[in-house]
């Protein structure tokens, strides 16, 4: 009678091999596309920030000075929104606070239980990171307002002007349509 064995050996890697991550969070790869992303994002957008109101004003102290980039459609304007999009819940600090933290540990869970070969989750992952914690670092060392400055008018509903808005802003937009796309293309 043969031997019975607890493992089948056609599933083993071999002996100097390690197996292949099941989950991204095992694999370096996947970690440096993540915060790489992150990271470009938001020294991105904090430094925009920082620009606009050096260069723009600080409209608690000074009336902004707007810097026209194409003529009644795009220029930037300092402005301190105490709110989410479009001033909503404005006034609302700790409520969009806890928030924000509440979708960065749910971007990290996202992240944790994907694929190691999802590069376009995990690039879109670390936009939406970079945009949440670029307007979480406002609201906590900006006493509750977010750096805004750019402003589109489009001269069509709904940009007729749209919201005034930042880097992070963009982060967010442009990462949840690459998390749709990447579901929807399964990577």
């Amino acid at each position: 009678m043969p031997k019975k064995t607890s493992h089948n050996r056609d599933h083993q890697s071999p002996p100097n091999q390690k197996a292949p991550a099941k989950y991204a969070y095992r694999s370096l790869n996947a970690h440096l596309r993540l915060g790489l992303t992150m990271a470009a994002g938001l020294a991105a957008d904090l430094l925009s920030k920082t620009w606009a109101v050096e260069h723009l004003g600080n409209p608690q102290q000074v009336y902004p000075q707007p810097l026209t980039i194409i003529d009644g459609y795009v220029r930037f304007i300092t402005v301190f929104n105490t709110g989410a999009v479009a001033g909503m819940a404005a006034g609302k600090t700790t409520l969009l606070l806890i928030a924000s933290v509440v979708a960065i540990i749910f971007l990290l869970w996202l992240f944790a239980a994907s694929r190691p070969d999802q590069r376009l989750s995990h690039l879109a992952l670390g936009m939406l990171l970079a945009g949440a914690m670029g307007n979480m670092y406002d609201r906590l060392f900006n006493s509750g307002k977010v750096v805004d400055f750019i402003e589109i008018n489009l001269h069509f509903w709904p940009a007729n002007p749209w919201p005034t808005f930042n880097i992070a802003d963009i982060f967010l937009t442009v990462g949840v349509a690459i998390l749709l796309l990447s579901l929807l293309l399964k990577n």
